[in-house]
């Protein structure tokens, strides 16, 4: 965990593919096959990824299959700068650093868009890929283009389009470790002359990766299933109307989460116990709460997530003379219900349930224009109306060791919060309008002037509870009406209740904030994007750009309290962050198309970033976290060495340091630095000068294929790849005890199929060498906050996994 292991190698790996790339002299050229070209539709057209000034990675769906990449966080490993993981209640999704914290409440700082439909919610990224053209990652402020928030950047996800000829496939994928299968296929092709149609499903089924000891069985356990139906029709000569349905069902039982880093209490009743001591020594939890090591092993009474997501589009595209006329109607809608086991340990604490509802609908008219000479622009407008309903409950069970270690501390107070809940509820309204356009002016020869901005202005109404009730929702027994006083005593825990008991009620409520809370925004923003591109030469592109963006500002969901705010309302509300960009890049094509090299810099000054911490106890803290600022390069190139053997690569620089943190959560054990409320009493960590969570100095990854026809009518296609990282904080409040130290993981597939493609079965293993390393973690709950000992908890990545791939295409 504490290594600091720098992939030397690897760098100097990456740099020599991409120096080397501009060493071979250009006679090689006519030597050389030409790599295929690649198509992106990142500025709303079909473009050559070498003519777009953006930075941007793109992967086809083919690609994506060949990779047994399943899912958007299986994609961090083959893009840099790019990180997706897993938190307790939540999902990270982070561009060069930025990315949104642990709260429902947050829309994402990465934009996720199918089929350009914003999907804004972090649980709506869990879905599983299923029949995709591509994947885009676009990294930098997004806003002109798509649809709203993108202010870190964006993943672009095409789906597959029906076919004018009939088409498809099958594949099956089993992996021999956690015994798990995934089936994918697709029919496509016309109906009639004018109608054509597309249906596509998928299934996976795996046991897990992570022994619970507690209850004997491997998690987490999977079992998701995705069909999606496309009818397109040529409704006149000049007019094509598409439909989209889709609906998948992901469930989870389980958790990749383990418990590290223990430590003996220094003071205390509990002095010189651990945490998994202290449990099972005191309380009879399962002897697997003693395990603490990075093993890939769990002690839990466990969890699990139910998600349910639809989503319905219409496409008509209009073509008006040379203009076209894009209309992209769309509802979706999500249901999360998740259990979760959030003590992370074997011992019966707590249990927390959390609900989620969200539905949205936007409405998008986009008009584009021919390329001329001289110009060409995009422009259009943008609706979007949401309803979220949350709701989440901490349980404490009768049968919980709280209660008598509560009674322990405090004689009585444990037995008034035996068989109670703590019941949160919050929703929130929003509705947004918005119009953009983007000129492309050549002025000169060899020079692009493009000029695009944003308008947009928003509106949200948000409200939140919660109350002290019995287990299930009922209404406390007499004999336990002053349970919250406990909640907020111990685990301060605001509530409504506290304003029916009395003078201690009214001391509590000032303490900790009165419930419940409301309030409403709205915000009008501009977001403007300049670019200058100059193309010295056919296969050389330059660009200088300079963007500002936002996401907009809104509730918090998960507070348990005012924290260091003046009052409950004021820490309800967090504001909006803002982001100032400025880039350089070059796109350039060699060897008479045989290699490819791009190259972009970087910095970006983030005012008002939107932060939310665990609080070491139960809840988390939002807030807005004054300044920071990122800077870095990014570098790919492609190389096709031979007709049958191709070089890839990429590596991501980057420096990431808060210039203005003074309002961070401190670790257990940390000594706070900061007084934010001027009370004369210190609350806070000052994190002015660190690394942001998740952000790594280095990245990048090295791939060889090679495809070769080893008989007549057969071929051998085979690839390996490698993705290194530097060390980087799993911890939000950067505790040094979760620092995951630097290091690299290895894949390879090989596989044989005929020369036309028409069918191929293949080996394919992931993390050959069994590497272990953590992604997210933090402070086990209640271990420092209510009994003052050291206790971490991590989520971990899947290990060393073989399997077999079959596909058929027809």
């Amino acid at each position: 965990m504490k290594s600091t292991y720098c992939p030397k190698a690897t760098l100097l790996c990456s740099t020599a593919l991409i120096a080397g790339l501009t060493l071979v002299p250009v006679e090689a050229a006519h030597a050389q096959a030409v790599i295929e070209e690649i198509i992106v539709t990142a500025q709303s057209r079909e473009q050559s990824l070498q003519e777009t000034p953006i930075s941007v990675t793109a992967v086809s769906g083919f690609e994506l299959q060949e990779a047994n990449i399943q899912k958007v966080e299986d994609l961090q490993f083959s893009v840099p700068n790019f990180t997706m993981t897993e938190t307790g209640i939540s999902t990270n999704i982070f561009i060069r650093g930025i990315g949104s914290g642990i709260n429902q409440a947050f829309e994402q700082s990465v934009g996720y868009y199918v089929d350009g439909v914003n999907y804004p919610r972090a649980q709506q990224t869990r879905a599983p890929f299923l029949d995709l053209e591509r994947v885009e990652v676009l990294r930098g402020p997004q806003l002109i283009l798509f649809g709203k928030n993108s202010v870190a950047g964006a993943l672009s996800i095409i789906t597959a389009k029906p076919s004018d000829e009939f088409e498809g496939y099958f594949t099956t994928t089993y992996e021999f470790g956690e015994s798990e299968t995934i089936n994918e296929g697709a029919v496509s092709g016309p109906l009639t002359d004018r109608l054509r149609a597309r249906v596509a499903a998928r299934y996976r089924d795996a046991d897990g990766y992570v022994r619970n000891l507690t209850l004997n069985r491997n998690e987490p356990k999977r079992t998701d299933w995705t069909i999606r139906g496309t009818a397109e029709y040529d409704v006149t000569e000049d007019i094509v109307a598409s439909f989209k349905v889709e609906f998948s069902d992901f469930d989870v039982t389980g958790r990749q989460i383990e418990t590290l880093n223990e430590k003996p209490a220094t003071a205390g009743p509990f002095a010189g116990l651990t945490y998994g001591q202290f449990l099972v020594g005191g309380f009879g939890a399962h002897v697997s709460a003693l395990n603490n090591t990075l093993d890939r092993k769990r002690s839990s009474n466990g969890d699990s997530s139910k998600n349910e997501q639809q989503s319905y589009v219409l496409n008509v595209d209009w073509n008006i003379g040379d203009y076209e006329l894009k209309s992209i109607s769309a509802f979706s809608n999500f249901e999360s219900n998740e259990l979760c086991d959030c003590d992370y340990t074997g011992a019966n604490a707590f249990l927390a349930g959390l609900q989620e509802d969200y539905d949205q609908f936007s409405q998008e008219v986009r008009l584009t224009s021919p390329i001329k000479e001289q110009y060409d622009f995009v422009s259009g407008v943008y609706f979007q109306t949401s309803d979220h309903n949350y709701a989440d409950q901490i349980i404490i069970q009768p049968t919980s060791m709280l209660v008598p270690a509560i009674n322990a501390q405090s004689p009585g107070a444990g037995s008034l919060v035996s068989g109670t809940q703590a019941g949160r509820k919050a929703v929130v309204k929003s509705d947004l309008f918005s119009a953009f356009a983007q000129v492309n002016v050549r002025p000169i020869d060899k020079w692009e002037l493009q000029i695009g901005g944003r308008v947009s202005h928003e509106k949200k109404s948000g409200t939140r509870t919660l109350s002290i009730t019995a287990e299930g929702g009922g209404s406390l027994p007499a004999a336990q009406i002053a349970a919250p006083t406990v909640y907020a005593g111990l685990l301060d825990i605001a509530s409504t209740n506290l304003a029916s008991l009395g003078p201690t009620g009214a001391f509590l409520t000032a303490k900790l904030g009165a419930l419940p809370v409301s309030d409403s925004l709205k915000e009008t923003r501009f977001a403007p994007d300049i670019k200058l591109v100059y193309e010295p030469m056919s296969d050389l592109l330059l660009y200088a750009s300079w963007a500002r963006g936002y996401k907009s500002g809104g509730f918090d969901f998960r507070a348990n309290n005012r924290g260091v705010s003046p009052t409950m309302k004021s820490s309800f509300v967090f504001k909006d962050e803002q982001a100032n960009n400025y880039e350089i890049g070059a796109k350039s094509t060699l060897l008479g198309g045989a290699a490819e090299f791009n190259i972009s810099g970087f910095f970006t000054k983030f005012n008002d970033l939107q932060i939310s911490i665990f609080d070491g106890s139960l809840g988390f803290n939002v807030g807005n976290a004054a300044s920071a600022e990122v800077m870095g390069v990014e570098m790919d190139g492609r190389w096709r060495l031979h007709e049958y053997l191709s070089l890839s690569g990429s590596l991501a620089i980057m420096d990431f340091e808060f210039k203005d943190f003074r309002n961070g959560q401190c670790y257990f054990g940390q000594q706070p630095n900061v007084d934010l409320d001027a009370d004369g009493e210190l609350d806070l960590c000052d994190y002015t000068g660190k690394t942001n969570q998740l952000v790594s100095d280095v990245q990048g990854t090295i791939a060889l294929a090679f495809n070769y026809p080893i008989a007549d009518g057969y071929r051998l296609n085979s690839e390996v790849d490698m993705f290194f990282t530097s060390k980087y904080h799993a911890s939000n409040t950067f505790d040094p005890d979760l620092i995951q130290g630097g290091y690299a993981t290895f894949n390879a597939r090989i596989g044989v199929g005929s020369d036309n493609g028409s069918w191929q079965v293949a080996f394919i293993a992931h993390n050959l060498t069994n590497k272990k390393f953590i992604q997210f973690g933090g402070d086990t709950p209640l271990s420092g906050g209510l009994f003052g000992m050291n206790s971490d908890y991590a989520f971990t990545d899947r290990g060393r996994t073989l399997g077999l791939q079959a596909r058929v295409n027809f």
